[in-house]
């Protein structure tokens, strides 16, 4: 099958795949599961007034965040779910910003390096799942260009349209857009996707931080169910409470979406991985280890 009919065959399959739900233990089969997820340390960050996440509190105080990407064995794929603040930062004292009047990024470890602690190289990733495009999400899409990039319609009509009237969003979309380029196989999905069509590995449609983010949910044969969050929520406290970061697109839809995520959570008795809140971030497993 040449290239380009490949990408549209996979474009129509996965546009078409439906989320298969959990089957009863009565002899019927039941969802697959990954081998592996690890935690991939893809930097940190420190803002200087943690309001603009949690609004009405935390006014002219700095908040220190954590980003994570994962990496995901599922048989013969290997994907990678988001890939962080760009390589190009590491060991730069002043760091990286997409608005550095606000946050600043820094990185201790490069995607690659931790990689070949696995064995593995960006080429050997055959998927790069996106949570959104915001700049320490896809800082290294350029790492992985023979990698299908899977992401939301939404999203990728977002960053290409009319530019934003906040200019703080403005500035965050035009550099998505330099970011993430002009990918070799992109596939674009609406909506949740059942990537494998074995229960294994669901993105889950989370729109409101923007307006095609998305949440993946992994299934772990000891761990269970893994909700990874994307920024669906940005710290645990803001998930208890409802609350909304002044930089998402849309409050209502987060708040819809930190609604669906709950219902994930109880339906499948699921634990999520908050990306940004380094507290929780700091106790996780970190590649070489994984969970299973």
């Amino acid at each position: 099958m040449k290239l380009r009919q490949l990408a549209t065959f996979m474009t129509a399959a996965l546009s078409a795949a439906p989320m298969n739900p959990i089957l009863a233990a009565d002899g019927a089969k039941p969802p697959a599961t990954v081998d592996r997820l690890y935690h991939i340390d893809c930097g940190h960050s420190l803002a200087n007034d943690g309001s603009v996440w949690t609004p009405g509190q935390n006014v002219g105080k700095p908040i220190e965040f954590s980003s994570t990407c994962y990496l995901i064995r599922h048989g013969t794929d290997t994907l990678i779910w988001d890939t962080g603040v760009p390589e190009a930062t590491i060991g730069d004292p002043k760091g990286w910003s997409t608005l550095p009047s606000l946050i600043v990024y820094h990185l201790d470890k490069t995607i690659s390096s931790q990689l070949a602690q696995i064995g593995l190289s960006p080429e050997d990733v055959g998927y790069v799942l996106v949570s959104h495009t915001h700049g320490d999400h896809i800082g290294n899409i350029g790492l992985f260009p023979d990698a299908t990039v899977v992401m939301q319609k939404a999203e990728y009509e977002w960053i290409n349209s009319a530019p934003p009237s906040d200019p703080k969003i403005n500035t965050l979309v035009t550099l998505a857009r330099k970011l993430l380029g002009q990918p070799h196989r992109l596939e674009l999905v609406t909506g949740d996707i059942d990537l494998f069509r074995d229960g294994s590995v669901r993105l889950i449609s989370t729109p409101g931080h923007t307006p095609g983010s998305q949440s993946l949910m992994v299934h772990l044969a000891q761990t269970g169910y893994v909700i990874l969050s994307g920024d669906v929520v940005h710290l645990e406290s803001n998930f208890e409470h409802d609350i909304v970061p002044a930089l998402n697109v849309d409050k209502a839809q987060s708040i819809a979406s930190m609604d669906r995520v709950r219902a994930l959570i109880k339906e499948y008795n699921a634990t999520m991985f908050i990306n940004h809140d380094k507290q929780q971030t700091d106790g996780l497993k970190l590649l070489p280890e994984y969970y299973d």
